[in-house]
């Protein structure tokens, strides 16, 4: 099962605010998995902008991303 965005979201501000850990489903996350939790959110961005069925996509301008 990915985890949505908002999931990821919610697991990042818990061990920002609450903590060392934060746990969704069998998965516990610690303070010291912030940038796994950070690589996780971009990567679930990037399969949801491919798995999006527009004919538009975002462009950002001033540098790759």
């Amino acid at each position: 099962m990915a985890l949505t965005v908002v999931q990821i979201d919610a697991a990042i501000s818990a061990v920002n605010s609450a903590g060392q850990s934060y746990k969704i489903g069998d998965r516990e996350y610690r303070r010291g998995d912030l940038e796994v939790l950070r690589q996780m959110r971009k990567d679930a961005i990037a399969n949801e902008r491919l798995s999006s069925k527009t004919i538009f996509q975002r462009v950002r301008f001033g540098g790759i991303t």
